[in-house]
């Protein structure tokens, strides 16, 4: 008899389950809203506009299904989450804060990123980055780069869209397709921008930033 009543209540768990994920989808007005399966040629439900996914918040509360219906449904993205590398610029002067001082490479366990330093008509090195690459595919998103950059321009990122057809150059990014605002960090890392240490460290980078742009465009205009 036990075992006849532990089938019988599986089973109904699992009946109340696919009974709630309709009661929660009328309760959220989603009842004749598609879900999953993206853009498709013919659609007979409304599909969400672009950025305007739902978020679904998966916690010990929730009812029905678990299944987050990606594309049309999302998962929502927390601020320690971590991608792939972006450089830091910022917006008052447009001042890139990557030196090429390589210590991100040296210390890159995948070995994915690779740089030039930029040099001044004369030869000699100008604390500025020529060129810059990271090959997405080979990054193992661990963020050491971004820890033990000692001028706070390198930051993780949240974008994880990065998919597509081609794998062999779309897939390398350079430094244009790495840079980004410190507006744009800021509002994507509330937290971190807003912390003690990402404030004394901006102090420190702000110091240095001068010192080193006026080394850079002497030995520019010194040529």
């Amino acid at each position: 008899m036990s075992i006849g009543r532990g089938v019988f209540r599986g089973h109904w768990i699992t009946l109340r389950r696919f009974l709630l994920t309709f009661a929660r989808d009328v309760r959220d007005g989603l009842a004749l809203r598609r879900r999953g399966g993206g853009p498709l040629p013919v659609d007979l439900f409304r599909g969400p506009a672009p950025g305007q996914e739902r978020v679904v918040v998966q916690d010990e509360r929730t009812d029905g299904l678990f299944t987050v219906e990606y594309p049309d449904e999302r998962l929502p993205v927390y601020e320690r989450f971590r991608m792939l590398p972006v450089l830091i610029y910022d917006d008052e002067d447009g001042n890139v804060r990557c030196t090429s001082c390589n210590i991100c490479a040296k210390v890159c366990p995948p070995q994915c990123i690779w740089m030039v330093q930029a040099k001044s008509p004369k030869g000699t090195v100008v604390p500025l980055s020529e060129e810059f690459f990271i090959d997405m595919d080979v990054c193992m998103n661990c963020g050491l780069c971004a820890e033990y950059c000692p001028f706070d321009a390198i930051k993780m990122d949240h974008n994880f869209e990065l998919a597509n057809a081609e794998r062999h150059q779309t897939h390398v990014f350079d430094q244009r397709d790495l840079l980004v605002s410190s507006a744009y960090y800021a509002q994507t890392h509330p937290e971190a921008w807003a912390s003690p240490e990402e404030t004394t460290e901006r102090a420190k980078v702000a110091r240095k930033k001068d010192q080193r742009l006026r080394k850079a465009l002497g030995a520019r205009t010194g040529a």
